[in-house]
């Protein structure tokens, strides 16, 4: 169960982040499962990978987005676990506005499958919790 919250960790913290920043659709579409449902902030619900996809690109095609993320509770119940952590993003308009600063609240469903763990379900939100 260690090495599975390592594996979350890791796509919560890094993999995620880095897809991102390096507007790398395959690898952003490798995190999701088929029947992934992608529930972002000012946005429609997205059902599928590729319409997850679609909402990516609409999502990087004006912007560029530099997210850290950090992990604050992973649990593990079988072949499924959560992630829920904060996402703080800078993001660089193209069209040569200032740059910005958004901090979410996000909360993943993850599912193993053939041994990896991917996001099933994806909800984040515009107004995050207060910092302790």
């Amino acid at each position: 169960m260690y090495r599975d919250k390592e594996e979350i960790l890791e796509i919560f913290e890094e993999i995620y982040a880095r897809n991102v920043q390096s507007k790398d659709v395959e690898g952003y579409a490798n995190m999701y499962v088929e029947d992934a449902l992608w529930m972002a902030p000012d946005a429609r619900d997205r059902y599928g990978i590729p319409d997850i996809i679609e909402g990516f690109i609409e999502m990087i095609s004006s912007q560029d987005i530099h997210p850290t993320f950090t992990a604050s509770e992973i649990e593990i119940i079988a072949y499924f676990g959560y992630v829920i952590g904060t996402s703080e993003a800078t993001i660089y308009p193209h069209n040569g506005g200032e740059p910005k600063v958004k901090k979410f609240t996000a909360m993943w469903l993850m599912k193993k499958e053939q041994d990896s763990w991917k996001i099933a379900r994806q909800m984040w939100n515009g107004t995050p919790l207060p910092t302790p």
